[in-house]
């Protein structure tokens, strides 16, 4: 890696960022047709949405550690561990109390009402869910818990900041493990075993101090793209191995789905089921980083420069907007498409209304996440790369 390489902006991981978080807000849509509890649901269901979900499922969030890791990388570079850690509270904070003590709970309150745990306004709502026999229960974050994830993955960074003799042969010592084809075979090889040895005893549960295996999967993806983005040597690999990437990823796809369809799908203890999320998951990561690598680093636009900019109050406003709408529109009876069209436009565009109205806002503009406008740069976003002080 040359000095001038590690200031080229890294336009592929802003379109990668932008277009995971767009499929974030079409997959909480599609959460409102699938055969699982979500906040609230429509009157219909699509059974096939279980093998459906498996498309973006294994790999979507994992891909946006990766970036936030990366776009963390940037901005070390020109910030000591203290400014680092000064810089990410302001950026993260605001939006993650604004977003715990407004957002939340209106998702929450529909929620109950819709499923008669709850009769009352929601004044009595935020109350009952902010006294102290309600807190004792926990504080909801919905999906705010992304925010809390990437606070706390970014404070770890800072820690390994402060050992830069450690966090330089941790950069070394992964460039052997990556050189070649073992950009491919090396994170899968991680991805199967904490698959296989760790989801099956804690799963899921986007609770921090409960969810280990999505820490070894996500605070793993975090910090391998905070140590990897400027290695020019492990993207040519990437570039160069992107077709076996994504024929692997063909590959593992249906069989997932498959998996999931039959009712055998989950024999020998998961262990097929689990072997096989895991390969997709890194087949289909390291083919989007390696066409996106090659195609996507001098690609610039207005469109992707304003978007980056919307991103991170879109992915605020965005879970919100869904659960009004499916609150007041699922009782007038639509067709599923119409209803589901009208949800993803209203999902969409509420959210971008609302970046347009708080971007104008001073006052407002940080609890949204956006930066005070009076420092604000050209390409602002919640996990730009190109920008240093503006990584998420």
């Amino acid at each position: 890696m040359t000095p001038a390489a590690a200031n080229v902006r890294r336009l592929d991981l802003d379109w990668i960022r932008v277009s995971a978080f767009g499929l974030l807000i079409l997959y909480h849509v599609g959460l409102a047709y699938a055969p699982y509890d979500w906040h609230v649901h429509s009157r219909h269901t699509f059974e096939w949405m279980r093998e459906g979900v498996l498309v973006t499922n294994p790999w979507r969030l994992t891909l946006l550690f990766l970036v936030s890791g990366a776009a963390l990388r940037f901005m070390t570079a020109r910030r000591t561990a203290g400014q680092v850690a000064r810089a990410r509270a302001e950026r993260l904070i605001p939006p993650l109390l604004f977003g715990t003590l407004v957002l939340v709970p209106i998702q929450s309150w529909i929620e109950a009402l819709d499923k008669g745990g709850w009769s009352g306004n929601f004044a009595g709502w935020w109350w009952h869910e902010f006294s102290l026999s309600g807190l004792a229960d926990g504080v909801p974050v919905n999906h705010l818990w992304f925010i809390v994830y990437i606070a706390t993955y970014s404070a770890v960074v800072v820690l390994l900041m402060t050992r830069p003799t450690l966090l330089a042969r941790l950069e070394a010592g992964l460039l052997p493990l990556l050189s070649g084809w073992r950009v491919v075979v090396v994170p899968m090889a991680y991805l199967i075993v904490i698959r296989l040895a760790v989801f099956p005893l804690i799963g899921v549960t986007n609770t921090l101090g409960h969810d280990w295996y999505n820490h070894a999967l996500s605070l793993g993806a975090f910090l391998f793209g905070f140590l990897v983005v400027r290695q020019d040597a492990v993207w040519r690999d990437l570039e160069r191995y992107r077709w076996v990437g994504l024929g692997i990823a063909c590959l593992a796809l249906p069989v997932m789905m498959l998996q999931t369809a039959h009712p055998g799908g989950g024999a020998f203890w998961g262990v097929p089921r689990n072997l096989v999320f895991a390969i997709d998951q890194w087949a289909v990561i390291s083919a989007i980083l390696g066409f996106g690598s090659l195609y996507l680093r001098r690609a610039d636009s207005r469109v992707l420069r304003y978007l980056s900019d919307a991103v991170f109050t879109c992915y605020l406003a965005h879970q919100t907007i869904l659960v009004v709408a499916v609150w007041l529109i699922g009782p007038l009876g639509w067709a599923a498409p119409i209803e589901a069209a009208a949800l993803t436009i209203l999902t969409i565009g509420g959210s971008l209304l609302i970046y347009e109205i708080v971007r104008r806002i001073p006052l407002i503009r940080p609890i949204w996440g956006l930066k005070p406008a009076a420092v604000r740069h050209p390409v602002a976003g919640p996990v730009p790369v190109a920008r240093p002080d503006k990584a998420v």
